[in-house]
């Protein structure tokens, strides 16, 4: 019976093992993703919850780049967040979806929806009627793993408390289209 082998070069002289101790060789070349077609790029995925975790969501990404994490000081936002900002990651919706639970949609004045949690009372997304169809605004704080979307911008900055520190290497704009 013909055994496959190969060689391993040592300090001493070469030496002959079994294949079953070959080292693993990874099948996808290790490039830079921009070097990548976008079918070969990695998906990522990232698992997030309420409070209570009566609500679950998975986001799946098919690359880092179709997530934009950004703060936003309008009054909308400080007053549904309770504090001077809200911080939400921009996903595309056929990227998001719940994995438990149902969550209740409250659509405030200026047309912004936001679903949450009908028991703890925590919001898990929020979105604009124009953008329905297409994107959630996923609140970075519900993720399990925040950290792997940074955020990349600041929207309204004219109503930016003069006290908070600019956050470095982000875009900031005064207004949401500008």
């Amino acid at each position: 019976m013909f055994r496959r082998s190969f060689t391993v070069a040592t300090r001493s002289l070469p030496r002959t093992l079994p294949l079953a101790y070959a080292p693993k060789v990874s099948q996808t070349p290790s490039l830079p993703a921009r070097f990548l077609s976008t079918t070969a790029r990695m998906v990522i995925d990232l698992r997030g919850r309420c409070v209570c975790s009566n609500l679950k969501y998975t986001v799946s990404l098919k690359s880092e780049e179709d997530a934009r994490t950004t703060l936003c000081h309008c009054s909308s936002c400080r007053r549904a967040f309770g504090t001077n900002y809200g911080l939400t990651t921009k996903v595309p919706l056929e990227g998001f979806k719940y994995d438990q639970g149902e969550p209740k949609l409250y659509k405030q004045d200026n047309g912004v929806i936001r679903e949450f949690c009908d028991n703890c009372g925590a919001y898990v997304c929020e979105y604009g009627e124009a953008a329905a169809d297409k994107f959630r605004y996923v609140m970075w704080g519900t993720f399990d793993e925040p950290e792997k979307v940074p955020p990349k911008g600041e929207f309204f900055c004219s109503n930016k408390p003069s006290w908070m520190p600019d956050i470095p290497d982000v875009f900031r704009k005064q207004k949401i289209k500008e």
